[in-house]
């Protein structure tokens, strides 16, 4: 990869902009976080790895699917792949075992081991496969009765179970919430605590915030930094679709000034895995998929098959500019730039980095979708059923469609059936996020409910032109601007940069540092 221009350290005020928009919003967050920092010395960058739920899930027979069911074979072969793709020299040092593994018909406690049909040589065999190779070995389990796929977990079983856990080798621990979430609280702190004390250091992933709400700014997460959680969910569950991750960025930009304080070495907002070269993403968007995570900071943990990954995604997925803005030791989270919205067609997002540069995001959500009537309703917009479901019908798309169909008084009696048909019917509708009870979110997207492809413009037709003020950076004077994707410096430029013909779900990627040109060198604003 293309290494990025040199620039002196501690030069530039640039990027205090990105921090300033967040300081009204939240002043009570900040006020209540001072102070708190991580519990232990772990994750001082945000995770990286790869983990089987995306693709995998639950596949349990071996008999029929030997090569891809949840096995001690499966998780060696990823192993092997981590290491022959360039993954873990790249950083992607993780293989993340999820549920499914434990024998099932057995109790939680002291007997509880995992399959031996699926795993005959043990976990800790399997661990030290793993660390042979330079890779760390990732595990989960739940702090209720049952896991989710209905395996046995670890309540009231924290001390035991984090001991054996250290005893097998384990680096990384995703602890999943799927019971009462009233016992939460107490089984989080208890498992962070015997994980601490198990004698090996283990990394701690949590689900606790992903099951108590859609709403960030009442999320306790100074209660999850101090149970010792490195990192959590906080949303819904991803999907193989462009819907589910452009609802998860929409997420991310709605909460983004209560998230960013929150965030930093040692504690860290997990969006979810990534679903790059999992074949379900046009190329343009598994690029945005990456700059978004980077930008916010979040786990980069991959959700495909390491055996088919396409040759371009693999490249995206080992660039090292792009790694760098998500592990840059600064540990500021970035935010979508306060004057757009989650309805905004073209959105603009920044992370400050050290140095004093800022990673940009030019992101084409809607290409020139514009010119539609969005709707008056905010974004997100969550809405309750007849059954008693929530759904917020913004679900990456533009704008709220059920409001563009139907009026706020008939909503309360409308079925599932009857949104999935509207979103079907709506050329905006990207899909929307369903949750029902406690649980989970998820998300419904175009795809899976088979929904025909929309109306819209060509892509070329979409593509536009976006431009990113440096002052709005608190950027001043001489810029250079680096693309991250291609690896080169694309100039010099004062007060403005415009991205050309960015595509429909793309992002231009960019690093922008401060420069000192020779004299009389005068480039223009716009790169053609």
């Amino acid at each position: 990869q293309a290494s990025h221009p040199s620039r002196p350290p501690s030069c530039s005020r640039g990027g205090a902009a990105i921090a300033a928009m967040a300081r009204v919003a939240v002043v009570a967050a900040v006020s209540s976080f001072l102070g708190t920092a991580a519990r232990n010395s772990l994750s001082r960058t945000p995770p990286m790895g790869w983990m089987s739920w995306e693709v995998f899930r639950c596949n349990i027979d071996c008999n029929k699917d030997a090569g891809s069911c949840i096995s001690e074979w499966l998780y060696r072969n990823q192993t092997d792949e981590l290491l022959k793709g360039g993954y873990l020299f790249a950083g992607y040092r993780g293989i993340h075992i999820d549920d499914c593994w434990m024998k099932k018909d057995n109790a939680s406690g002291e007997a509880w081991q995992a399959d031996p049909d699926r795993f005959p040589s043990g976990m800790k065999a399997l661990g030290d496969y793993m660390h042979t190779r330079g890779a760390t070995f990732g595990l989960y389990t739940a702090e209720s009765p049952l896991t989710c796929a209905g395996y046995p977990a670890s309540l009231g079983w924290e001390r035991q179970h984090a001991t054996r856990f250290a005893e097998w080798g384990v680096d990384y621990m995703k602890v999943d919430g799927c019971g009462d979430v009233k016992y939460y609280e107490e089984g989080y702190k208890a498992m962070g605590a015997a994980l601490e004390a198990s004698g090996r250091d283990i990394e701690y992933s949590c689900s606790w915030p992903a099951y108590i709400g859609e709403n960030e700014s009442v999320k306790p997460f100074t209660e999850f930094i101090m149970s010792g959680c490195n990192s959590w969910r906080n949303w819904a569950d991803i999907e193989c679709t462009w819907g589910s991750v452009s609802s998860i960025i929409d997420h991310w930009g709605d909460y983004g000034a209560v998230l960013a304080p929150l965030a930093g070495p040692g504690h860290w907002h997990d969006m979810d895995m990534l679903v790059v070269g999992a074949n379900c993403l046009t190329l343009e968007e598994e690029k945005t998929q990456l700059a978004m995570w980077s930008i916010s900071a979040s786990p980069l943990i991959m959700g495909n098959d390491l055996r088919k990954v396409p040759e371009s995604s693999r490249e995206l997925l080992l660039n090292g500019n792009m790694i760098a803005v998500n592990q840059d030791s600064l540990g500021q989270m970035g935010m979508r730039l306060a004057n757009f919205t989650s309805k905004s067609p073209q959105q603009i997002w920044a992370r400050n980095l050290g140095y004093g540069d800022v990673a940009v995001a030019l992101y084409n959500k809607l290409g020139h979708a514009g010119a539609f009537e969005l709707g008056d309703a905010p974004c997100p917009s969550w809405h309750t059923l007849r059954d008693g479901r929530r759904i917020e019908a913004c679900g990456g798309g533009g704008g709220d469609f059920v409001l563009r169909r139907f009026s706020k008084e008939a909503i309360p009696a409308m079925s599932l059936t009857q949104v999935r048909e509207a979103c079907c019917d709506d050329a905006l509708c990207e899909g929307f996020v369903v949750r029902v009870g406690g649980g989970r979110p998820s998300h419904e997207g175009r795809a899976a409910l088979g929904c025909p492809r929309p109306e819209r413009k060509g892509a070329a037709d979409d593509a536009v032109d976006i431009e990113v003020r440096f002052a709005d950076l608190n950027m001043f004077g001489k810029v250079a601007v680096f693309d991250i994707w291609a690896g080169k410096v694309l100039g010099v430029f004062n007060d403005t940069f415009t991205a050309r013909a960015v595509p429909l779900h793309g992002a231009a990627f960019l690093r922008l540092s401060r420069s000192w040109s020779p004299p009389g060198d005068e480039s223009p604003a716009i790169v053609v």
